[in-house]
């Protein structure tokens, strides 16, 4: 007894563990687009990086078409297709769990096995999830036999998970909930007349009505409407910040791809056979080219999968489907015709065929063939006299020798199983017989019922399991031909198989042939069918010669226009190297020769000074070419992202435009901005990005104008729920561009007119009309031969909340900074030079490493305040240094710098645990930045322009910018002086466009303090915020002359 008690209890915990059971899939993903900015914060992007990982629960029964399984372990679908494009854009994995049952996969979220689940509901946020914006409508439709009339009693319904039972009972009070597996078998029974209506969802209804060979079903919609929200993703609510990336990432998706992904899976698609072909691994290349002809075993008689016409020439589903899959692999298909399905399988079997098609995924294993993925599902249904009675199974039961559903079979006939060739044999059995059922696929049920000789049977019910998998099958030696096929299959869209399967019964009629009677005149007839036939191959003939010329006139055209394609690759190629070889050559030339003189003549320092400017100029002509060239490069790829942040609009225009009215003034051109006196809101916008365009748009005008002005308006069209619609114009008085040149000018390398002398690298609009559509506006062009040209750029920024705080008005600090120790660590000796020249200028003291090692042997002996390594070093790389010195020296700041200049570099550098990198060449202002937020030991006095110059663009410390710029500060300084003393005088006098114009020079300088003092002054002017002012302003004026006259560049 007791061994017996313990073998019952090991059998309980077995069967406790199989129902907890747990399943693998990997997700497939159909759908591919590239978000530029998926709109999430720093801090969601931090939470990312963290869990790279995220894990999806799903369930059975699955529930087509939001979740679909075609192979083994694949997980694709609605739901597949949103995690897809998530998961890419996000740059996260979603590993998906199986789980038995929808109870299972709650507990597993619960318990913190599972993280998240999709196709969730109301119903999911009354059990304590949180969900996400839905991805999908829910919108409820009613399911009903169109054979019904509308005066029928609604006494039997089924009802589609998610939704509430008791609200949908309200709407047919006196009907009955019949439970169902699934979404599919409640149609069947519906198509059957054993429930009079099925609630379900719309995209659900649709797909599976499209797919289930069911001709008399018919969707409607509710008479009134039933409020229920859409689908979405559902987590416990400590995964709150996933879901928020995940209504982000939603938002941020564009409408058309959601369209794009519903329409895939709504089940009735036309077909249209693409011949892009999938990528094939060498091994699969090698096979495919020593097996270009695969021998397919079919069984005749199979409608509407496979049949064979009076010609011998095979039809059917199977037919439509190896040419898609012979147009993406090159194989050319053998159709062998076999009597029977056990034939054919046994052909493949003994190695005398290739490849079987047609049977069912339990067939091809239980003769241990390899199978492909499935390309159609199918339901099992009872074909019986019409009078039978439905739900009764008869002693004897008919099958199909090679397809037929064993297991149940067994279950409900105990045995009593009869195994006939063909359907054909087995449907003429149950004619002559009143007491015979036949298993059936419904496809095929459906086609072959629809003769007349069969106008005795009906189909009585389908068969409760789970529906059959339509896929060809190989045998284990041919191996790569699986994966060849799979890979093609994947390739196929899922709206194509849909249609194929839906419409592979559509005008098929299959008429019995019995005993042809003789006539008398026969040799007439014969005689006059011969004469028939010569025509028909003579007409056969002339077509087939038509048809040739016409191929081959095709693959004549293919061949020039890829020609054309390579002559213009080529082209492309030509002018790509020639503008970069003349505009990296350019300022590299001025460089080495504004270095050589320097070099012959060490003593004249004035003219030194004037070639090492001119040698900046072109260094920084040089990098602003490599910055655009990264720039196209990033726009190909798809991986050009906005950073938008909260800033001033009218800070956007005005302080760049001091900086345009000097390049003006140096041509001796005038400068006017027109600005709309209503836009003072702060907007949501990358500010580097706005500023580009803003510099490229004038710079071009400024270029390109030798006489006249140049004019910046910008005006507010209005504003459109939360968002603000700006057009920015830009009007020069230049000799103006001809309709050839403006067609090219958004082109990559594209240039205007070649006799111009200011000419550049032809990227500049072409990346301006791509950051302004990523920002949801438009770049246009117009312009005339002798008339000038106008840039219009319309831009739709988020506007942001006005700010509620006060500034705070604190009293102007005296300029000072901390002297910092900082170990330079660089294999290459220039750029230890380099950086330890100018952290002395900075008044900082360095010390050099030229390696890792090196570094490590400083570091036991001193610590500095501060490491800024090379990233990529011999022996130990600067990431594997900073993770070292992280560990052990945890409060000395590791910064990185390297010549890669990508984005994904610096996430590298900080997760292993530097602070930030810099991209080469390093500036002043740069490492003034960077090391700005440290404390050193010994504080030192600090100059003021080295203070300013760290607040400056770096456009104003260009060339002649800087002397340029400081004279006009202090020339409004020197303006603004004066207007306050008169105002002293003279209290009566406005203040405000004196203090708004100096708050826009002020802005540039970095002065908080000043400017808050000007805000308050602004607002209510008084003699002692005054006085204070003009002290201070003066303080500032002595410290711009001297860094004037000293004509020191940072």
């Amino acid at each position: 007894m007791r061994i017996l008690s313990g073998l019952l209890l090991l059998l309980v915990a077995f069967m406790a563990q199989g129902a907890t059971a747990q399943e693998p899939l990997k997700l497939l993903s159909r759908s591919m687009e590239t978000i530029a900015d998926p709109g999430l914060s720093a801090s969601q992007w931090r939470w990312l990086r963290e869990h790279r990982k995220i894990r999806l629960a799903v369930w059975l029964p699955m529930s087509p078409p939001y979740d679909i399984t075609t192979g083994l372990n694949d997980y694709g679908g609605i739901n597949a297709d949103f995690l897809g494009l998530a998961a890419d854009n996000l740059g996260v994995e979603i590993e998906v769990i199986r789980y038995p049952n929808y109870d299972a996969a709650l507990e597993a979220l619960r318990a913190g096995e599972a993280d998240f689940i999709a196709q969730a509901s109301d119903n999911q946020q009354n059990q304590g999830l949180i969900l996400s914006h839905p991805y999908s409508p829910n919108s409820a439709v009613e399911v009903v036999n169109n054979e019904a009339t509308q005066d029928d009693a609604v006494r039997k319904i089924a009802i589609a998970p998610g939704y509430d039972p008791q609200r949908v009972l309200q709407r047919y009070p006196n009907a009955e909930i019949v439970p169902f597996y699934s979404p599919r078998h409640a149609l069947e029974a519906l198509a059957f007349r054993k429930i009079d209506l099925f609630f379900c969802d719309g995209v659900t209804a649709r797909y599976l009505v499209n797919q289930s060979n069911i001709s008399n079903l018919l969707i409607r919609p509710l008479d009134t409407p039933f409020p229920v929200s859409g689908f979405s993703f559902a987590a416990m609510p400590k995964m709150h910040m996933w879901v928020r990336v995940l209504n982000n990432f939603l938002a941020a998706l564009p409408e058309s791809a959601s369209v794009e992904i519903h329409r895939r899976w709504n089940g009735g698609i036309p077909l249209s056979l693409s011949e892009q072909k999938p990528v094939f691994t060498s091994l699969e290349n090698k096979w495919i080219d020593e097996h270009k002809r695969i021998r397919v075993a079919v069984a005749e008689d199979n409608p509407p999968i496979a049949f064979f016409d009076d010609g011998g020439q095979m039809r059917g589903i199977i037919a439509d489907v190896l040419t898609a899959l012979q147009l993406r692999t090159g194989f050319t298909f053998v159709i062998q015709r076999f009597p029977t399905q056990r034939a054919a399988l046994a052909s493949v079997k003994a190695g005398k065929s290739d490849l079987v098609a047609g049977v069912t995924q339990g067939d091809i294993w239980r003769t241990d063939l390899l199978t492909t993925r499935t390309w159609l599902y199918n339901s099992w249904v009872m074909v019986g006299q019409a009078h039978s009675v439905p739900g009764a199974v008869s002693p004897g039961v008919l099958s199909l020798d090679g397809q037929s559903p064993e297991e149940w079979l067994r279950k409900q006939s105990g045995g009593q199983t009869e195994k006939v060739d063909t359907w054909r044999q087995g449907l003429n059995r149950i004619v002559h017989s009143h007491d015979k059922m036949m298993a059936m696929p419904l496809i095929v049920a459906n086609t072959l019922l629809a003769n007349k000789e069969y106008a005795a049977l009906r189909i009585l019910g389908s068969i409760d399991i789970d529906p059959m998998r339509f896929s060809f099958g190989a045998s284990r030696q041919s191996w790569p031909l699986i994966t060849i096929l799979n890979k093609a299959l994947i390739n196929i869209p899922p709206e194509d198989l849909h249609a194929l399967t839906r419409g592979g019964n559509a005008g098929n009629s299959f008429t019995s042939t019995g005993p042809k009677q003789v006539a008398l005149s026969t040799v007439l007839t014969v005689g006059l069918a011969i004469v028939v036939l010569l025509c028909l191959a003579a007409a056969w003939g002339y077509r087939r010669h038509r048809r040739a010329q016409q191929r081959m006139l095709k693959i004549m055209s293919a061949q020039r226009q890829s020609r054309n394609r390579a002559h213009r690759a080529s082209r492309a190629k030509s002018v790509f190297l020639t503008t970069m070889s003349h505009e990296i050559r350019t300022p590299i030339g001025a460089i080495m020769g504004m270095l050589e003189l320097v070099m012959k003549r060490p003593g004249d320092t004035q003219q030194n000074r004037q070639s090492v400017q001119v040698a900046w100029d072109a260094a920084q002509a040089l990098l602003q070419l490599i910055g655009n060239i990264l720039d196209v490069s990033r726009i190909e790829s798809g991986r050009l992202v906005l950073r938008p942040e909260r800033a001033s609009l009218r800070k956007l225009i005005e302080e760049p435009a001091m900086l345009f009215e000097g390049m003006a003034a140096q041509k001796g051109l005038a400068f006017v901005l027109e600005r709309d006196a209503e836009l003072q809101e702060d907007v949501l916008v990358d500010r580097s990005r706005f500023r580009q365009i803003l510099v490229n748009i004038v710079g071009n005008a400024i270029k390109f104008t030798e006489r006249g002005q140049i004019t910046l308006s910008v005006q507010l069209d209005g504003r459109d729920e939360g968002y603000l619609l700006l057009r920015i114009t830009v009007v020069d008085t230049g000799e103006g561009i001809d309709e050839a040149t403006r067609q090219r000018l958004f082109q990559p390398f594209a240039q205007g007119n070649t006799r111009n002398v200011a000419q550049g690298s032809g990227l500049g609009l072409y990346i301006c009309r791509t950051l302004t559509m990523m920002m949801g506006g438009s770049l246009a062009i117009h312009s005339e031969p002798g008339h000038g040209t106008t840039v219009t750029v319309s831009l739709k920024l988020p506007m942001m909340a006005e700010r509620q705080d006060a500034p705070d008005i604190q009293p102007a600090s005296p300029l000072s900074r901390s002297s910092l120790r900082v170990l330079i660590v660089d294999d290459n000796p220039v750029g230890r030079m380099v950086l330890s020249q100018q952290l002395s200028w900075l008044g900082h003291r360095a010390i050099g490493a030229d390696s890792s090692a090196s570094a490590l042997e400083t570091l036991k002996q001193a610590q500095p305040d501060a490491v800024i390594t090379d990233c990529n070093m011999p022996g130990m790389s600067g990431f594997e240094l900073a993770q070292f010195i992280r560990a052990h020296y945890p409060d000395i700041a590791v910064f990185g710098a390297t010549a890669d200049a990508r984005e994904v570099v610096r996430e590298m550098a900080r997760e292993a645990g530097m602070r930030d990198c810099l991209f080469k060449p390093v500036t002043l202002t740069m490492l003034a930045e960077l090391l700005a937020p440290l404390k050193g030991s010994v504080p030192v006095a600090e100059e003021p322009q080295d203070a300013l110059a760290c607040n400056l663009p770096p456009e104003l410390l260009e060339g002649d910018n800087l002397p340029l710029f400081l004279s006009l500060q202090m020339s409004v300084i020197d303006e603004s002086l004066a207007h306050l003393r008169a105002w002293l005088a003279a209290p009566e006098t406005s203040l405000r466009e004196t203090l708004h114009k100096l708050r826009g020079g002020l802005a540039l300088l970095g002065v908080p303090a000043l400017i808050a003092r000007c805000e308050a002054q602004e607002a209510t002017p008084d003699r002692d915020g005054i006085h204070q002012l003009l002290a201070e302003l003066a303080q500032l004026r002595a410290a711009l002359q001297r860094w004037h006259d000293s004509g020191r560049q940072p």
